[in-house]
């Protein structure tokens, strides 16, 4: 679609309106399919996986829906199956890995929050304690752990900020986040010596190996959590370490204004959250906000075109690698710039998810999941109903 020849009308409502806003017969459709895509998904459910935990694509991420959902009608039902999705999560946790989209940390944070807005304070504190207790792995200067987001630290880090944001700010005390952070850092100033990069780019980080650019595995996704502003990242470091870590990053950029999946890949494909534009463009966002610098907005705007024009996916509807993950920046942009051409990509984009399962699109291995599958779309298409404060789960606080 061009973007000169819009037709505005189908999705939103005529210009004068500011902030822009969705047609009532656009958000109808969106609350008619969130029902029916959820009847769909507690179906697919009954065969699940019974022993996946996880916030990626186990039991937490359908709890973490039910919790967005409930955020946004209001509806007490939601709360009370996001508390039945974190029960059967508590007992199944198994003390492998310690992030919020992987590991224990997202179980324990989730289950926190939802006694927390249950009133259950005894329940909502043994799982902050538990979360909390995760903590020496993720410090320890010996520990194998990488630093991403699915496996490493930032993803942990995302845990306590979540927590923070959720409950109150100082559920999570100041010492523990600034420990976390640390651990971060020092990891990958380790590296940047390693592979002698650091005039170049001080914090530097891979994994199995690899130096992806990413969110889910790489930089993009490590810079975006040290810049948030409830991990109080002092000004020094950020300017020092994180910004020109951020400029290595951008001029990595292919001429499409895309990025690769790792620094050793030289092909413009993936358009994904995991891997290019669609993750990259967050970091790209935060930077702009922390360091008030127009080129970060403008690589972001960038982005934007790239995933316009290459983000509906045949690999799915979902938030990892699919459609609903890249229209999340859309929404991002939107809230940024107040821009209308955003909301209503946002929209177009949801257009494809209220198509679902009609476009021949793979068919992922966990289909109901919130990163994989169902889940992650339902998430998005609530979180278009109300897209002044929409929020990437697992990933934008």
């Amino acid at each position: 679609p061009v973007c000169a020849h819009m037709v505005w009308s189908c999705v939103l409502l005529p210009s004068s309106s500011i902030p822009p806003q969705i047609s009532e017969a656009f958000q109808k459709k969106l609350q008619n399919k969130i029902k029916d895509l959820l009847q769909q998904m507690e179906e697919g459910l009954k065969t699940a996986d019974p022993h996946d935990f996880s916030t990626y694509t186990g039991w937490t991420g359908i709890a973490l829906l039910y919790l967005q959902l409930h955020r946004v009608t209001c509806e007490a039902s939601h709360l009370q199956r996001a508390l039945d999705y974190v029960k059967r999560t508590l007992r199944i946790l198994n003390g492998r890995k310690v992030t919020f989209l992987c590991g224990d940390a997202g179980p324990l944070a989730v289950a926190a929050v939802v006694h927390h807005r249950l009133k259950n304070q005894t329940e909502s504190q043994e799982c902050l304690t538990k979360l909390l207790q995760l903590q020496r792995g993720v410090v320890s200067a010996d520990s194998e752990m990488p630093d991403e987001l699915l496996y490493g630290r930032a993803g942990y880090l995302y845990a306590l900020l979540y927590v923070n944001k959720e409950i109150g700010p100082d559920t999570v005390d100041e010492t523990t986040i600034a420990r976390v952070v640390t651990a971060i850092l020092e990891s990958g100033k380790n590296m940047a010596k390693e592979e002698k990069k650091a005039e170049k780019c001080p914090l530097l980080y891979e994994w199995h190996k690899k130096q992806y650019v990413g969110a889910a595995h790489g930089l993009a996704g490590i810079y975006y959590m040290l810049m948030q502003p409830s991990a109080k990242v002092n000004q020094e470091v950020l300017s020092e370490l994180v910004r020109p870590s951020v400029d290595y990053v951008r001029h990595k950029k292919f001429r499409s204004g895309n990025y690769p999946s790792s620094l050793s890949n030289e092909t413009d494909r993936l358009v994904h959250w995991c891997h290019g534009a669609p993750g990259v463009v967050h970091m790209l966002i935060m930077a702009h906000k922390v360091f008030k610098d127009e080129k970060y907005l403008k690589d972001a705007v960038e982005c934007g075109e790239v995933i316009w024009q290459r983000g509906l996916l045949r690999k799915g509807y979902g938030i990892c690698h699919g459609t609903a993950g890249n229209a999340y920046s859309f929404l991002t942009l939107y809230q940024l710039t107040q821009e209308k051409k955003y909301l209503y990509r946002a929209c177009k984009f949801a257009e494809w998810c209220l198509d679902y399962g009609t476009h021949g699109c793979r068919i992922p291995d966990r289909p109901y999941s919130l990163f994989e599958g169902m889940a992650g779309a339902i998430h998005y298409l609530s979180d278009l109903t109300q897209p002044e404060s929409s929020c990437f789960p697992a990933f934008e606080l």
